[in-house]
């Protein structure tokens, strides 16, 4: 007996669904490696501005380090958070030495370890959290 040949149609249909299921699947694996919680492959800078200065967190160093940017009177503080730590924070670095200056933290952290940061304006020890900037996060590079 004959096999039938099947229509050219049925065959282009078969194919193109194929064709949409692998690209369907090729699409959803770039996603997922792209979401966030693949995000800290790499060893990530961090930078949070505020009104009067800005922290800085440099990846490669673990060096944190807290500018004053302004002569308005007010001081600098950088609110961090360290997920290498069983107490993750907050931590606090000041700068209260005025315009042009900065003060540093040298953190010893894990590689690729997780740290949040704000710059915060100060004045007399007491942080105005209104005028915080926004969160910025970075990923540790290699121990020190």
């Amino acid at each position: 007996m004959r096999r039938r040949r099947q229509p050219a149609m049925s065959i282009v249909k078969r194919t193109a669904t194929r064709l949409a299921v692998m690209v369907a699947v090729a699409v959803t694996a770039t996603a997922v490696a792209a979401s966030p919680s693949f995000a800290a492959t790499v060893p990530t800078n961090a930078v949070s501005t505020a009104s009067v200065g800005y922290a800085y967190f440099n990846a490669d160093t673990q060096i944190l380090s807290v500018h004053d940017t302004h002569a308005d009177g007010y001081g600098v503080v950088a609110k961090y958070y360290r997920y290498d730590r069983s107490n993750t924070g907050p931590y606090y670095k000041w700068n209260k030495e005025g315009n042009g200056t900065t003060t540093y933290a040298y953190l010893t952290m894990a590689p690729l370890a997780e740290i949040k940061v704000y710059a915060c304006p100060e004045k007399g020890g007491i942080i105005i959290t209104s005028g915080c900037g926004p969160a910025a996060f970075g990923y540790a590079g290699t121990e020190i």
